[in-house]
């Protein structure tokens, strides 16, 4: 008899339980105090495993997640064959100025740090606030995390995080737990990698937690290029003090299946905040992103640019909810959301929404989903470009306004080619050079 849905996702709650049971001995104090595990878990009992009808869930394929074999982290999987960078992808080369940090299946690998400029120091692990329904992924690495890359910035620094999934780590998980820490008037750039390509179902589960003190200034370059059978999760939160800045660049383009929770809470008057975005998906992937930017004091700002390109039967969501609360007048924020699809197959949701609940607020935001503009082919055509040619310069152009923010030019190149490795009739006409 067929297991119903409701059924395999208790299953996977149970299984999620077993793994921890088995495991939980053995998980490090230092990366998660033991007390924030099992709040973690008790919280996860409660909410129980998403369901596609939540509605913050219809877009995630969560059956990728329910497909990996094991939860328990591949660091402490029975008979683990030890781990090594060459099982991942080849690392890209050091940004200059920037000190990188490596781990590896969710592990500082040390032997591969390189020192650069900058004034970080490693905090302790802070005990984490709950995360809410619609971000219930995050508990399962509060649960599993092996390690944890905890920064104190004081001052001004450049930091590159990659964050390697091995071969080794095929068919269990990779924890990633990155938390930030801005004092006050300091500035950090900071660029955050996911690479590898193990052989089997695996699952990357990411946690981000970034607090910006007064005045500081965060730019956060994040880039997804995992391969096909991992099931990528990534929970985000962050918060604004007054005067602070959070800019945020992210690039999806990798994984079976991606799903990116964030949420933002502007608490000091003057915060900043801008997520620009691209997401691009082939075959059969799904990206789906949710995020939530509460405005909760005067004068905040917040600017939301998302491009979303969906070929064959690839699916594309972004949800972006901003609420303006009574105690934030004088607030500004933007949204626009675009949605490509080029495939017969394929989708793109995109869902804007604001809330206001003050008069004295600057708020617009437009969201369009469709082919590329007929108009614009046609101007190319009568200029005896060809079709093809035309087509790939049009996509090319559409994920450019968000690629030409990347201000570093080597993450930008890399940006770029990951694109356009998504998009071949883009890499047929050359358009990198």
């Amino acid at each position: 008899m067929a297991t119903s849905t409701a059924t395999l996702r208790s299953a996977t709650l149970d299984r999620i339980l077993q793994d921890y049971a088995a495991i939980a001995a053995r998980l490090p104090d230092a990366a998660v105090p033991r007390a924030q595990r099992a709040h973690a878990l008790a919280a996860l009992s409660r909410l129980g495993w998403p369901r596609a009808s939540d509605e913050q869930w219809r877009y995630t394929n969560l059956r990728a997640f329910e497909a990996v074999a094991a939860f328990r982290p591949a660091a402490l999987a029975p008979a683990a064959p030890a781990p090594d960078v060459s099982d991942a992808l080849e690392l890209p080369p050091p940004l200059p100025g920037f000190q990188r940090l490596v781990y590896l299946d969710g592990v500082r690998h040390s032997a591969v740090a390189t020192a650069g400029n900058g004034t970080g120091s490693a905090a302790s692990a802070s005990a984490g606030k709950d995360w809410p329904a619609e971000q219930r992924l995050g508990l399962l690495c509060d649960m599993f995390a092996s390690d944890s890359a905890a920064l104190r910035i004081r001052g001004s620094t450049a930091i590159e995080l990659l964050f390697l999934t091995s071969a080794a780590a095929a068919g269990a998980g990779c924890y990633p737990r990155l938390q930030v820490t801005l004092d006050p008037d300091s500035e950090l750039n900071l660029v955050e990698r996911h690479l590898g390509a193990p052989a089997a179902p695996t699952l990357v589960c990411a946690n981000v937690r970034v607090e910006v003190g007064r005045g500081a200034r965060l730019m956060h370059y994040r880039l997804q290029q995992c391969g096909p059978q991992i099931a990528f999760a990534d929970t985000l939160a962050a918060q604004l003090d007054e005067q602070a800045s959070y800019s945020v660049r992210q690039v999806t383009i990798g994984a079976g299946s991606a799903r990116t929770s964030a949420q933002v809470r502007l608490t000091g008057r003057g915060a900043a905040f801008s997520w620009q975005a691209i997401a691009v998906g082939r075959g059969q992937q799904v990206h789906d992103t949710a995020l939530k930017v509460e405005h909760l004091a005067a004068d905040t700002r917040t600017e939301e640019v998302f491009r979303g390109i969906a070929d064959e039967r690839a699916r594309v969501a972004f949800s972006g909810h901003i609420h303006i609360g009574a105690s934030a007048p004088g607030s500004d924020a933007r949204q626009s959301l675009r949605g490509l699809i080029e495939g017969a197959g394929a989708e793109i949701d995109l869902r804007p929404r604001l809330e206001i609940n003050t008069d004295e607020v600057k708020a617009q935001h437009g969201a369009t989903t469709g082919a590329l503009d007929e108009n614009l082919m046609f101007y190319l055509l009568a200029r005896g470009i060809d079709r093809t040619t035309a087509r790939a310069l049009l996509k090319w152009a559409f994920l450019g306004d968000v690629l030409r923010a990347i201000e570093l030019p080597q993450v930008r190149r890399a940006a770029e080619h990951g694109a356009a490795g998504q998009l071949p009739d883009v890499m047929a006409i050359g358009a990198l050079t």
